[in-house]
């Protein structure tokens, strides 16, 4: 499992930094054979005038699935983490389970994801 996480504003502490990565790992663990790349992005949509400001998009690319894309608004940066978290994984179970039931079709054949 590959996470690449970007920081728009420099705002994201290192406590952060370590729950979105316990909690995607929580989150996403029974896919990591399928996960090929998980993109977090971390920013404060409006700068210093408060609100529910804080902003954290995760995309992930599966495969043998669609991608997903989560995006996640809050006041406190660690609420926004654990809420797309949460709802990552179960967006990955939906997809996952879609492309066993679906299979695509290659060049003219249908295969099953499932032999990936």
């Amino acid at each position: 499992m590959t996470l690449s996480v970007v920081d728009r504003n420099e705002s994201l502490s290192e406590e952060s930094r370590r729950l979105l990565e316990r909690r995607l790992a929580y989150a996403l663990s029974r896919f990591d054979s399928r996960i090929q790349q998980i993109t977090a992005v971390i920013e404060d949509v409006n700068g210093p005038r408060g609100g529910h400001d804080k902003m954290c998009r995760i995309s992930v690319k599966l495969a043998g699935a669609r991608d997903l894309l989560i995006r996640e608004q809050d006041a406190d940066i660690d609420k926004c983490i654990t809420r797309a978290a949460d709802r990552l994984g179960r967006a990955a179970a939906r997809a996952v389970e879609q492309s066993r039931r679906f299979p695509r079709f290659r060049n003219g054949e249908a295969t099953s994801d499932t032999s990936q």
